[in-house]
């Protein structure tokens, strides 16, 4: 039974390295899901996510994040590849038709963890 469960775990590691070889990085990193409820004056025309390593240090744009994104009209969003190991801080704006900047809501942050499978590959080098 032993023998049996050894070999079992061989070939799930060749396996797992075999992938790895054939189709590059199992993960490429965390995700962070942002939502958040919408700007109520008249003149919405869209959001801007700002996000970076470190908090930011003003309470306006620029504000010091490295990242932004132009969500346009949604209220939430995925954002992908973000680094595992990392705290990543977040603040939206909205912004009107004349492209007019709002001030930042308030910062969020999210430690990005690494998958168990991120682990797994990491335990086979």
């Amino acid at each position: 039974m032993k023998k049996i469960i050894i070999i079992l775990l061989i070939i799930l590691a060749i396996g797992l390295l075999s992938f790895q070889a054939f189709h590059g990085k199992i993960e490429t990193g965390g995700e962070a899901s942002l939502s958040w409820n919408p700007n109520t004056e008249a003149d919405v025309s869209g959001y801007r996510i700002y996000y970076g390593t470190t908090s930011r240090n003003a309470d306006c744009p620029p504000g010091g994040y490295t990242d932004n994104i132009d969500v346009h009209k949604v209220t939430n969003y995925n954002i992908s590849n973000l680094k595992n190991g990392q705290t990543y801080y977040f603040s939206v704006t909205s912004y009107n038709s004349a492209k007019k900047e709002s001030c930042f809501s308030e910062e969020m942050k999210k430690s990005i963890k690494a998958s168990w499978l991120t682990r797994l590959k990491g335990f086979f080098k």
